[in-house]
């Protein structure tokens, strides 16, 4: 997937879950929406476990 930021995805995943929401997307387009709603599901999910795992990491060396 391109470089995006977490929140450029995040925002881009949201208008197209208002678009299927609001049924204002055409069937041809529907397929094309689906897969990269996914898409950038799975890189928000696999950059809030990496930023998890970074702080986890951080506060375990800080001994907190």
């Amino acid at each position: 997937m391109e470089n995006i930021t977490y929140e450029a995805a995040a925002k881009e995943l949201d208008d197209i879950l208002a678009e299927l929401k609001g049924e204002s997307i055409s069937i041809d387009k529907l397929a094309e929406k689906v897969e990269r709603a996914a898409k950038l599901a799975t890189l928000c999910n696999e950059r809030l476990k990496t930023t998890e795992n970074k702080v986890t990491e951080i506060i375990r060396n800080l001994g907190l």
